[in-house]
């Protein structure tokens, strides 16, 4: 039990709950404070929780002993306050309190008061991305606008306003994009501010707002004129407006660079095709292959973009390896049909047609997304058609040389609907593809 009266040992005794995390300055100390020291003692019993139940126990013993002096101006009893709160859940009152601290705390400690932000901001990043796995996307969004209340931060503001979009409220989504760009947050993440920008003009466009759009790509440009997934963004919408001269220019400067990724001509071939300029996107999607031949949405994205341009002959038998590497995917079957088709192939084109609809089950979704530390999550969703029990599918996994690096079985319940899984590898991966199921 901390002493009343002496200063140095109540800071050392409220340091401990900093010091793990290596947060507390030797520049800074807090007053003495009774009721601030028993709260802090009481937290310090976390670390002997066994349960969840058992560290809300001693939250609330915390709470109690820090009632006594809630209003005191000693800063301490805000922060205690606001980690208290956090622990209890109550986070609308812990950014108050927090918000409180950083009015009366000297400049050597607001480092603390950034540390409980960045605690409450990833407890309730953690509550979204669980309601949304749980498909309850109320919840989810309303941990993540209050996240930003704590720790503005794009990746919460971008999950917002995607939910906000989702849920039909494009105003919202357009407010909230808005709000992120208008946040202070300091080095920010330059792949995430690209995704903000592009969320907001493409609601913008959505909405009919196109004047809009052109003058948020052109902000966003201003300061990165290099960025060549917005410019083909903004060219986009240059052309839907009328100004067809300079979306043109734009589109064949891009189509002569020779500095991009092959995920940028990815993003450069979406912008061509989603202005129905399926030529120029299919020498995109082209563009992108030659970097990564074995990425599954370079390799749909060429064979539809060359269907779209009449151009099905070259692409027949990418079509096919298609179904080969992904042998249930519905998207797989539906594009070597379109290209035999389109090629006046017309026997094969039913033949397909009849394997496709004989498969035991159809997948809708199959990708793989890089992750930190070398880690891959793939998800896979699909609707059952005539297959039942446990099943299993074998992945393999190839890099960029298309050499098998590493596989993974999966177990699944016929009527399930999806799955989910990590991959851990030391070498990057470039694509995957799946066999077909056992029993």
């Amino acid at each position: 039990m901390v002493r009343t009266g002496a200063r140095a040992a109540t800071a050392a005794t409220l340091a401990s709950i900093f010091t793990s995390a290596g947060l507390f300055g030797q520049e800074c100390e807090f007053d003495a404070n009774s009721a601030a020291s028993t709260a802090s003692e009481a937290i310090q019993r976390l670390a002997e929780a066994a349960t969840a139940a058992d560290s809300l126990d001693i939250f609330m013993d915390a709470w109690e002993a820090l009632g006594s002096d809630l209003d005191s101006d000693n800063p301490v009893v805000p922060l205690l306050g606001a980690q208290i709160q956090i622990g209890l859940g109550n986070f609308p009152d812990a950014v108050a309190f927090l918000d409180r601290y950083d009015a009366t705390a000297a400049p050597e400690c607001m480092m603390h008061g950034e540390a409980q932000r960045y605690n409450g901001w990833v407890r309730l990043y953690n509550q979204g991305v669980t309601a949304y796995g749980a498909s309850d996307y109320e919840t989810a969004l309303d941990a993540f606008m209050l996240a930003n209340d704590f720790n503005p931060d794009l990746r919460t503001y971008s999950n917002a306003a995607l939910l906000q979009s989702q849920l039909g409220d494009n105003a919202g989504a357009i407010e909230t994009y808005r709000a992120a760009l208008a946040a202070d947050i300091p080095d920010a993440d330059a792949e995430s501010l690209r995704g903000i920008v592009r969320g907001l003009g493409d609601m913008l466009g959505a909405e009919g707002r196109g004047d809009e759009a052109l003058q948020a790509y052109s902000d966003y440009l201003a300061g990165n004129p290099d960025d060549v997934v917005i410019q083909i963004r903004y060219a986009g919408v240059l052309a839907d407006q009328g100004q067809t001269e300079e979306s043109a220019a734009i589109y064949s400067a891009t189509l002569e660079r020779t500095d991009l990724t092959y995920q940028q001509w990815l993003e450069v071939g979406v912008g061509f095709y989603n202005a129905q300029n399926f030529p120029d996107a299919a020498t995109a999607f082209g563009k992108a292959r030659e970097g990564n031949p074995y990425n599954k949405e370079a390799m749909e994205n060429y064979v539809n973009a060359s269907i779209q341009s009449d151009r099905p002959g070259p692409v027949i038998a990418l079509a096919d390896t298609l179904t080969q590497w992904y042998p249930y995917d519905a998207l797989a079957h539906q594009l070597r049909f379109q290209s035999l088709g389109r090629a006046a192939m017309n026997e094969q084109a039913m033949e397909a047609m009849g394997e496709e609809q004989a498969l035991p089950l159809s997948v809708t979704f199959a990708q793989m997304a890089a992750a930190a530390n070398g880690r891959y999550i793939v998800q896979l969703a699909f609707t059952n058609r005539t297959a039942s029990g446990t099943l299993q599918m074998t992945f393999e996994f190839v890099d960029a040389g298309g050499q098998v690096v590493t596989e993974h079985t999966q177990s699944f319940g016929a009527d399930s609907g999806s799955f989910t899984f990590e991959i851990q590898s030391d070498v990057p991966l470039a694509g995957f593809r799946y066999g077909t199921i056992g029993g």
